[in-house]
């Protein structure tokens, strides 16, 4: 039997089925975590780790500009060798007798034997020392 939907109001509306909702309850699992002790070993750990990593490569910066302070001190020390090498040759060169003794005489000196004194010996000869300093010697 149909109802007259239309015009009456007295009519009731068919009643919709009132649909029935369970409730369930529903477990939830947490799923256990690690204990706070464990993450605090284990992020001491770590920063152990990173600590000990940075300074293995701090040390190996310094050795690392050790190694080249001392490559640059030996190549200045075989320069310096080098030059005085060069400078022992000058003045070997320069301190030769013959080369001594043209340069005298360049500059117009005159060689006198007696006069020349070599260190070592132990007699001096007197005619080589002046008159004034053989009075003084002699009155000491």
């Amino acid at each position: 039997m149909s109802y007259y939907y239309r015009g009456n109001l007295a009519v009731e509306l068919e009643q919709q089925p009132r649909s029935v909702t369970k409730t369930t309850k529903r477990t939830i699992r947490i799923k256990p975590t690690i204990p706070t002790g464990e993450k605090l070993l284990y992020l001491l750990f770590i920063s152990l780790t990173v600590i000990g990593l940075g300074l293995v490569g701090v040390r190996y910066s310094q050795i690392s500009q050790y190694n080249y302070d001392i490559q640059s001190t030996k190549k200045e020390n075989r320069i310096v060798t080098e030059k005085n090498t060069a400078l022992q040759l000058q003045i070997e060169q320069l301190s030769n007798g013959n080369r001594i003794l043209q340069e005298a005489e360049r500059q117009g000196m005159t060689y006198n034997a007696n006069a020349v004194h070599t260190i070592g010996q132990a007699k001096v000869q007197a005619s080589s020392i002046p008159q004034t300093q053989q009075n003084q010697t002699t009155q000491r």
